[in-house]
């Protein structure tokens, strides 16, 4: 673990997320945190959007298959939204760990590369989720969204050990 690393890390996630200058300050944690958890939200719900207007062009076109495909993209809009509201109502700045007044630099590090992964899997969703026209064959791009999903937990729940302070599930 190296300052350099973190450096990287955080230079990464501050061309995604403007402003936020980092958590080594105990003042601005909260702050960055919370600055984070918004963006990867907005993200989650301009992919929710778009899934829920998929829907309303599948049911309005009808045809055979079109409520199976509703189906499936509802079960994954209600995975999505649990997940989105999980990050947005989380406690502010996760406030025992945030206050610490020195933070390890790996813990940091680990830190940065998950609140990193989840941005960047939020932003692959939203692009995978454009216009139904585009999508495709639905089995396709849903199991890769179901794949996208799968990846956004297990980054949240791991972004969540390091706060904890416990060993990362694999």
């Amino acid at each position: 673990m190296t300052k350099s690393r973190v450096a990287s890390l955080l230079e990464k996630i501050s061309k995604i997320v403007p402003g936020v200058a980092g958590y080594q300050d105990r003042e601005r944690r909260r702050d960055a945190d919370k600055a984070v958890r918004n963006k990867i939200v907005a993200s989650l719900t301009r992919c929710r959007h778009r899934l829920s207007n998929g829907m309303s062009d599948i049911s309005r076109a009808g045809g055979r298959g079109s409520l199976s495909a509703v189906g499936n993209l509802e079960r994954v809009n209600t995975r999505l939204e649990r997940i989105e509201d999980e990050i947005r109502y989380a406690p502010h700045g996760y406030a025992g760990w945030f206050d610490r007044e020195g933070v390890a630099l790996e813990d940091l590090e680990r830190l940065y590369e998950h609140d990193l992964s989840l941005l960047e899997i939020a932003e692959r969703m939203v692009e995978l989720v454009g216009p139904v026209e585009a999508l495709g064959s639905e089995r396709d791009w849903m199991q890769d969204l179901g794949r996208e999903l799968e990846a956004l937990r297990q980054a949240l729940d791991n972004r969540m050990s390091v706060i904890r302070g416990g060993e990362e599930p694999r």
